[in-house]
């Protein structure tokens, strides 16, 4: 799992259908706030274990209101 606050780096990543500069493919790209109030993404790999591929769904003190924004199956349109 990886985080980011860069929203060009995940619009080029679902652009390129879950492909980034070599990294694994990305199953699943959830958009939250953070505890500080700012807006960041989480993205899963595809060698990542199913079982944590929701952990970026559950809101916590760090992830607040959180919506997969992109699925390979569902594209951008995942919400």
């Amino acid at each position: 799992m990886a985080t980011f606050s860069n929203k060009q780096v995940v619009d080029t990543i679902i652009a390129n259908n879950g492909y980034y500069e070599g990294d694994p493919r990305v199953v699943r790209v959830v958009e939250y706030e953070t505890n500080f109030g700012e807006t960041a993404w989480g993205v899963v790999w595809e060698t990542e274990p199913p079982a944590t591929w929701l952990r970026y769904e559950i809101p916590t003190q760090y992830i607040r209101n959180p919506r997969v924004i992109w699925t390979p199956q569902n594209g951008s349109d995942a919400a």
